[in-house]
């Protein structure tokens, strides 16, 4: 260690002091050990002249915290507004959050929709004014002024409620349609079509508005007749406003609650069946998953075709169904299977489907049309098949209801190809596709215009050719382009049997083909769906 010596002092007190004399020697003089020399700063005195200082000196002393002079009180007192502003602030963030990136993913969304109903609207009055316009061309004034009985007729966005109002204008009924609000009113552009109206949708077991909407426009108009369609609705919900309905002195063709819960019930109709010793296909009732599961555990339901239907009361009024894939692994319940929401597995056999509209009056089959479901086209092409005449005629003369059904009733069929008997796979009240194969005579054996009214001597009650879809045959010509197929595509167009088109009736054509299905390609785009269903029977 070097020692400190008075030399080393003086030496170094001259140098920081500009050669002054040495310090007095009454001063002590001390020497310690070697430390680090302490941080020093330059600053300018107002002679221009550096002065080392001492950092040390210059740092001022922290003063005592808040908290530790006032103790543990200010903690609790001031946690709470600290985290309630916390809590605020990161909220307020979030809100923003949410509300921007909405607005970024459905902003389009939104102004597409916007401009899809201004267009609706514009198009909406020409398309009025060229109705009434048609309507003064076409129907004689006679027919204007004299007083006609009114029939009001559902599902005014559906095909079959088109035919129905243009048959029932041909029978010389006044006409007027209702549908759900919010679907597209393809009747609505009918010159069959008096008035169309908009009724709220029924929701699960609550249906006292669409009831009271219904009674609202069957009193206004002092209709004489009421025929649902159920197409966008199930026939649960106009059973129950039959009643009402019926005792404002309207008739309504359609069966009551209970035999709706008969006849749109699987389970129910298949235990009739076997009941009376009618052929029925295998079916099984679940009430749980499990059950389904023991099922594909067994192996039933791992080879074949297997449809799942809801049953009971719920059932008839939700009407769902399920195709079940033929591994357990690939099974998802749809919707909660339990003993209060039963289901029914039916197995669907290899062969011809087929589907009927049957008009049941006074619990006999009055008419009927069979139609084969051929793939997922459109096509309709009625057939005459005996068994299937046999079988409906059977049901409801060994069905014992409480009283007399009338209605529409559809139908489902298969012809097993191994064993070529013919068995039901279902039933839903309401009218179905086929429909449109009827002539304007059926609206006359539904209601009678006058007592010399004959069924023989009113022409076929079915159209013999069945009917086709313009953009079917447009788009198997373009799938098979040859003269042949031009020649066969001009001659069906030629024929009067496009399932839309009428003379007398245009609009609708018109409105369905360019207005509906481009409205339906746009609006399943916006929302994800990028296949449109073209309508199948």
């Amino acid at each position: 260690m070097p020692a400190c010596t008075d030399e080393s002092v003086g030496r170094l007190w001259r140098s920081s002091s500009g050669g002054s004399s040495p310090p007095s020697p009454s001063s002590p003089l001390s020497c310690s050990p070697p430390s680090p020399p302490p941080l020093r700063v330059l600053t300018r005195s107002s002679s221009s002249t550096f002065t080392l200082l001492d950092r040390r000196y210059l740092t001022p002393t922290p003063p005592p915290e808040l908290s530790e002079e006032l103790g543990i009180l200010p903690k609790i007192i001031g946690w709470y507004p600290w985290f309630m502003l916390k809590f605020a602030r990161n909220l307020l963030a979030t809100l923003i959050y949410l509300l921007w990136s909405q607005i970024l993913l459905m902003g389009p969304a939104l102004w597409l929709s916007a401009w899809l109903w201004l267009v609706w609207k514009c198009i909406q009055l020409p398309l009025a004014i060229i109705k009434w316009s048609l309507t003064l061309v076409i129907t004689p004034a006679t027919e204007l002024a004299r007083k006609k009985r009114t029939v009001v007729i559902s599902g005014g966005s559906s095909i079959q409620t088109l035919h129905l109002a243009r048959n029932f204008y041909c029978a010389g009924a006044r006409v007027v349609v209702v549908e759900l609000e919010g679907l597209f009113g393809l009747a609505r552009f009918s010159t069959a079509v008096d008035k169309f109206y908009t009724v709220p949708a029924p929701q699960g077991d609550r249906a006292e508005d669409y009831i009271e909407a219904l009674k609202s426009i069957v009193y206004k108009e002092k209709a004489s007749y009421y025929i649902p369609v159920c197409s966008t609705s199930t026939a649960y919900y106009d059973a129950l406003a039959k009643p009402q309905l019926e005792a404002l002195g309207t008739c309504v063709f359609c069966p009551g609650l209970k035999e709706i819960c008969q006849l749109d019930d699987v389970t129910e109709l298949l235990r009739k069946c076997d009941t009376e010793g009618m052929a029925t296909p295998e079916y099984y009732p679940v009430n749980s998953k499990e059950e389904v599961d023991r099922l594909y555990d067994v192996g039933i339901l791992r080879s074949g075709r297997h449809i799942m239907f809801s049953t009971g009361q719920i059932g008839c009024r939700e009407r769902m169904k399920v195709l079940l894939p033929n591994f357990k692994r690939d099974f998802k319940a749809p919707h909660f299977i339990s003993n209060s929401r039963p289901w029914v597995i039916v197995r669907d056999y290899p062969g011809d489907h087929f589907i009927t509209c049957t008009t049941v009056k006074e619990s006999k089959v009055v008419a009927n049309v069979t139609c084969r479901v051929e793939g997922s086209g459109g096509k309709l092409l009625p057939q005459e098949h005996k068994e299937i005449e046999l079988w409906l005629n059977n049901l409801f003369a060994k069905m014992k209801f409480s009283r007399p059904v009338s209605g529409h009733m559809s139908f489902r069929f298969v012809e097993c190809t191994n064993s070529g008997s013919v068995v039901p796979l279902g039933c839903r009240v309401g009218v179905s596709m086929p429909y449109i194969c009827h002539t304007s005579v059926h609206a006359r054996l539904v209601w009678k215009p006058c007592r010399h009214f004959t069924r023989q001597a009113s022409g076929p009650l079915v159209a013999p050719q069945g009917r086709y879809w313009m953009h079917e045959a447009v788009i198997d010509t373009l799938k098979h382009p040859s003269v042949q197929s031009v020649s066969t595509l001009i001659g069906t167009v030629l024929d009067k049997r496009e399932a839309l088109f009428a003379y007398w009736d245009p609009l609708p054509y018109c409105a369905y083909y360019h207005i509906q299905l481009p409205f339906t390609h746009v609006l399943r785009f916006v929302q994800g769906r990028h296949h449109t269903q073209i309508p199948t029977i």
